[in-house]
Parts: structure tokens; C-alpha cells; sequence
């Protein structure tokens, strides 16, 4: 039996894996939107259909997956496919202006993970169908992500270093995955829209406030007269002063992407964490 056509012209894409929890958000996504996924690690590049559009979360990894990715991005703007939407981070900026940083406003990023950031959207600026999403800072992409950390101190009381004076626009891997499908879909029906983006959370906030709202729905959920312990985050040279608020205008304005805040849905992302972390200690 033939396979039935999803109406998306490509209808196939192409996720390069992050390895993490942000893959299998795009997956579900992708496969509620109705689009054939091909799901590649960063070493299966000869795998790739050309005809696809990519999705490249493969520097959504962590920092010791960086080379990795700066090499997946080098060999992307080298191959056929229809589009690639690229998935990059506010840290290319150096950060510390108390206004929104849109995206005609010069990367120059000062710690090393930003200019790992902007390493790979420069290695594929040469690629002529290139959308790069830039996030706000991702709080649950990973167990070390700020939620989980939040949570299992939470949990175990052991307190949580954190930072209270930079602000961002905090982004979940289920919003991040809303807007890079959202994005597919509208270039799979004929849109055409190249360039830089951005997109973080409509309300911003620093580590020490989104924590704070976590633990007031964890007591909630879990044990109201539980308290969680938060100390002030040493903060090195490249790391002071770095609070990035995106500007998300273009986002809406080209693609109709709307901002969502990052209490939208908390409560269940908590109750889920809880649930791991309980599982966890009963192994």
C-alpha cells in the first residue's frame, strides 16, 4: 500500500537529535502535525533524504556535545535539503542591557558557550533556505535543567545554587517544540521565510523567581509545609551581567507565533517531575 500524503510539500522531516528531552517533544509534535519524521543522530547525516526539511537540535545538547554539533552544522549547509530550521540559543548575545534584544542586534557573545552557539549558525549561514529559531533559556531539557534541579532539591533538601540577578525569557522543550514544528508547517505549505528569529517565554523572569513559582506548585501537589533552599549563584567573569530578554516580534509577524508564558501548563510539568523523582528514589 502506497504511503498516504500528508498535504505538506515536502512532507518529510528530517530531526537531528539533540539527545535529550527536547527529541522526543518534536517528535510528538511533529507527529500530531501529520509530518513523516526520519530521526537522525548527529553522526547519521549521510542518511538524510534531500528532499526533507531538517530540523537540527543537535546543539541543544549540552556543552560537552558542542564539537559535535559545530560539525553536523558544517556538514548541513553542505547538503540539499529543502530547508533547515536551526535551533540556537540567546546566548550569543553578551547580555546585561536592560531592554529586548531583537535579532538585528550584533552576536557578540563573551562565555564560551555563546560563541559555541554562534560557531554553528555562522558554519551554516551559507545555506540558502536557513531559518535559525534563537530560544530563551530552555528550563527543562534535561535532568540539570533548572526545573529538575529545582524539583529534586525540592525533594531532597539539599539547596540549589541560583541566579537572581540576569533575566531571561524562559522557554520549556514543549514550547520549543510548538514553535520550530509551527515554523515546519508553514514552510512545508509554501511560506517563504528565511533568516533569524526569535522566541522566549511573554513574561520574563530570573532563575531565583520561575524557582520560586515551582516550588509553590510543588507544595501544592507534594507537601505544603516543604520548603526548598536556594543560595546565591558564584558567578564567574563571563558569567555576571548576562540577563538576555528576546524579542519576539518578528516570530509573530512573519509566522502568526504567538508568545506563551511560562506558567502556562507548569503545574502538570511539576506534577510530572515529581512522579520521576519518586520513581527514581524507589529503584
Amino acid at each position: 500500500m502506497p504511503d498516504l500524503h500528508t498535504g505538506y510539500k515536502p512532507d518529510r522531516v528530517a530531526l537531528i537529535r539533540a539527545g535529550n528531552d527536547i527529541d522526543n517533544a518534536l517528535q510528538k509534535r511533529l507527529q500530531r502535525a501529520g509530518f513523516r519524521i526520519q530521526q537522525l543522530g548527529p553522526s547519521e547525516l549521510d542518511k538524510l533524504r534531500p528532499a526533507s526539511i531538517v530540523i537540527n537540535a543537535s546543539a541543544c545538547a549540552d556543552d560537552q556535545g558542542m564539537p559535535e554539533a559545530l560539525r553536523v552544522a558544517k556538514a548541513l549547509a553542505q547538503c540539499p535539503c529543502r530547508h533547515v530550521i536551526h535551533l540556537s540559543s540567546y546566548a550569543v548575545f553578551a547580555g546585561g542591557e536592560p531592554r529586548k534584544y531583537d535579532e538585528d542586534e550584533v552576536a557578540v557573545p563573551q562565555a564560551r558557550s555563546g560563541r559555541q552557539w554562534l560557531a554553528c549558525e555562522e558554519a551554516l549561514a551559507g545555506h540558502e533556505n536557513l531559518t535559525i529559531l534563537r530560544f530563551g533559556w530552555l528550563v527543562d531539557s534535561n535532568p540539570d535543567a533548572l526545573l529538575g534541579r529545582v524539583l529534586r532539591g525540592f525533594v531532597t533538601g539539599e539547596p540549589v545554587a541560583l541566579d537572581g540577578c540576569n533575566s531571561g525569557n524562559p522557554v520549556t522543550a514543549l514550547d520549543l517544540a510548538r514553535v520550530a514544528v509551527a515554523v515546519a508547517q508553514q514552510l512545508a505549505s509554501g511560506a517563504v521565510a528565511r533568516g533569524i528569529f526569535h522566541y522566549g517565554s511573554s513574561d520574563s523572569c530570573t532563575a531565583v523567581e520561575f524557582a520560586l513559582e515551582v516550588v509553590e506548585r510543588a507544595q501544592s501537589l507534594y507537601d505544603e509545609s516543604r520548603f526548598a533552599q536556594f543560595s546565591a549563584l558564584e558567578t564567574g567573569p563571563d558569567q555576571r551581567d548576562r540577563g538576555v530578554v528576546l524579542a519576539c516580534g518578528k516570530l509573530r509577524d512573519v509566522f502568526g507565533i504567538q508568545q506563551h508564558s511560562w506558567r502556562q501548563g507548569l503545574t502538570r510539568q511539576v506534577e510530572l517531575w515529581l512522579e520521576r523523582l519518586d520513581a527514581e528514589q524507589q529503584e
